[in-house]
This record gives C-alpha cells, sequence and structure tokens, in this order.
C-alpha cells in the first residue's frame, strides 16, 4: 500500500494532514501547540518526524504526555490510519521523505526554534510550507519568499492564520509549492544556506 493511502479516512472526511518533518531539540513542543491550535480551526492529523534516530524514542515518550492517539508508523498493523488518530510518529529514516506527498502543508523543523532547514525534500515533494520564526533572516529565506514559494510566519499566530488560509484555500496552498519548485529548479538551490 502507498504510504498516503493509510490516510484516506482523513483525505476522504476532508481532515487536514499537516507535517511537521526533521523537528530539531525542544521544537516538538512547539509542533504540538501550533497543532493544538489548528485543531479548533479544523480536525485532523499531525505527522511529526524527528530529525534523528537517537531522538525518536525519548521524543515519543515526552508526547505521551499530550495524551493524543499516537501511532508509531514502524507498529501500525492495519491499512489505514484510524480516523482517531491525532499523532502518526514517524521513526523510521527511510521513510520520513515519504509523507510529504500526504500532508496538506507542512512547518519544517528547524524554522521552529532553529537549526538546519530541509528546503529541498518539501520543494521537491510539491509539499507548500510555512516557515517558522526560527527560520534564519539570510538571503535564502528572502528570495524564496520574494517567490511566493512560502510563506513565513513570525508566531504562532501567524502560523495558524496562515494555516487557516490554506486550509479554506487549499489551491493557494498548491500554487505555493509550484511556486517553491520553479524556484529551487530556477537557483534557489543554489543560494547558501
Amino acid at each position: 500500500m502507498e504510504v498516503c493511502e493509510r490516510f484516506k479516512e482523513f483525505t476522504d472526511r476532508k481532515r487536514c494532514i499537516v507535517l511537521f518533518p526533521n523537528t530539531h531539540e525542544a521544537e516538538e513542543p512547539e509542533a504540538y501547540a501550533i497543532f493544538l491550535a489548528l485543531m479548533r480551526i479544523r480536525m485532523g492529523i499531525m505527522i511529526l518526524a524527528p530529525d534523528s534516530e537517537e531522538r525518536f524514542e525519548p521524543v515519543y515518550r515526552d508526547a505521551l504526555k499530550y495524551h493524543l492517539q499516537t501511532i508509531r508508523h514502524s507498529r501500525l498493523f492495519t491499512s489505514y490510519v484510524p480516523v482517531k488518530t491525532r499523532i502518526y510518529f514517524v521513526e523510521t529514516p527511510a521513510d520520513k521523505d515519504s509523507f510529504y506527498s500526504c500532508a496538506d502543508f507542512c512547518i519544517p523543523g528547524g524554522t521552529l526554534m532553529g537549526g538546519a532547514v530541509d528546503l529541498g525534500g518539501p520543494i521537491t515533494a510539491g509539499c507548500p510550507m510555512i516557515l517558522g520564526p526560527g527560520m534564519p533572516n539570510d538571503a535564502r529565506r528572502k528570495s524564496l519568499l520574494a517567490s511566493g514559494g512560502a510563506v513565513y510566519g513570525q508566531s504562532h499566530a501567524e502560523i495558524v492564520e496562515h494555516a487557516r488560509e490554506w486550509l479554506n484555500s487549499p489551491g493557494d496552498a498548491r500554487d505555493c509549492a509550484r511556486k517553491a519548485q520553479e524556484w529551487w529548479y530556477g537557483g534557489g538551490r543554489e543560494i547558501p544556506a
């Protein structure tokens, strides 16, 4: 089964699928706060993928305090993710990039609290991006934003507002992802990070 087919119940019911890929140390609480705010707008699921294998188990254990139904990717034994699931925890390095095409949008790790940011993964997969306040204010960010290839939130409230707009107008999100690809293949990936 193709990985995105696992989320069929979510897409059929028009529930949001939000991806937080490659989150760094201390970014997961920020991701949960944003996701919980989004849940007041539209029910859905958060796909959470920490940046390194040594962090998988500690991040998973820490997530239990949120009391949200969580499924671990490596332990999903059914065909579909049950619609009551709120967190889909990706702890399989080989599969981490497979989820970009499943999400309505992503908020890349490193953009919430700072750290290395992988723009190539979401851009090449065509996943719309909301960049958080930790994204460095460098030439790469400025160029990407000027191209219309991403949106930027200086706070949780701004991130949630961008998400609300995209959930209400998914065509705008797809247009942003298309512009990001044009930027990337038109020379954006050559701009130093």
